[in-house]
């Protein structure tokens, strides 16, 4: 009896995976792209107000 491989399941076409330790790896595709920038932009944005904070500290 011969056994048939499973069809693969198809991918998402939206996709994100981000991690920050050992410093930011990003991957997406689809609309996921678009979130990178939004993390990059937030990230730069608690950099700034961290370093606000302990100017006026």
């Amino acid at each position: 009896m011969v056994e048939r491989a499973k069809p693969s399941e198809p991918q998402p076409k939206d996709t994100l995976s981000v991690e920050v330790g050992d410093w930011f790896k990003a991957n997406a595709t689809g609309r996921g792209v678009l979130v990178i920038g939004v993390v990059l932009v937030l990230l730069a944005l608690v950099g700034l107000a961290q370093l606000w904070v302990s100017l006026v500290s």
